[in-house]
Protein backbone atom coordinates (compact mmCIF):
# COMPACT_ATOMS: atom_id res chain seq x y z
CA UNK A 1 0.00 0.00 0.00
CA UNK A 2 2.95 2.48 0.97
CA UNK A 3 4.48 1.93 -3.17
CA UNK A 4 1.17 4.22 -4.37
CA UNK A 5 3.60 6.98 -4.36
CA UNK A 6 6.94 5.56 -5.94
CA UNK A 7 9.78 8.31 -7.10
CA UNK A 8 8.83 6.53 -10.75
CA UNK A 9 5.23 7.54 -10.63
CA UNK A 10 6.33 11.37 -9.82
CA UNK A 11 6.53 12.38 -13.63
CA UNK A 12 2.55 11.68 -14.08
CA UNK A 13 1.81 12.91 -10.76
CA UNK A 14 3.44 16.36 -11.31
CA UNK A 15 0.63 17.56 -13.93
CA UNK A 16 -2.01 16.67 -11.82
CA UNK A 17 -0.77 18.76 -9.10
CA UNK A 18 0.51 21.64 -11.29
CA UNK A 19 -2.17 21.76 -13.26
CA UNK A 20 -5.14 23.08 -10.62
CA UNK A 21 -2.04 24.81 -8.56
CA UNK A 22 -1.32 27.47 -11.40
CA UNK A 23 -4.50 27.18 -12.43
CA UNK A 24 -5.67 28.74 -8.71
CA UNK A 25 -2.52 30.50 -8.53
CA UNK A 26 -2.50 32.59 -11.46
CA UNK A 27 -5.97 33.91 -11.27
CA UNK A 28 -4.89 34.95 -7.77
CA UNK A 29 -1.80 36.54 -8.39
CA UNK A 30 -3.53 38.77 -11.22
CA UNK A 31 -6.28 39.94 -8.88
CA UNK A 32 -3.66 41.05 -6.55
CA UNK A 33 -1.88 42.80 -9.17
CA UNK A 34 -5.29 44.63 -10.26
CA UNK A 35 -5.82 45.42 -6.87
CA UNK A 36 -2.45 46.72 -5.75
CA UNK A 37 -2.58 48.84 -9.41
CA UNK A 38 -5.60 50.66 -8.27
CA UNK A 39 -4.84 51.64 -4.81
CA UNK A 40 -1.62 52.83 -6.47
CA UNK A 41 -3.20 55.11 -9.05
CA UNK A 42 -5.53 56.22 -5.95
Amino acid sequence: MFKITMPSDLPSLLPSIFVPLIGIAMPAVFIVLIGRFITATE
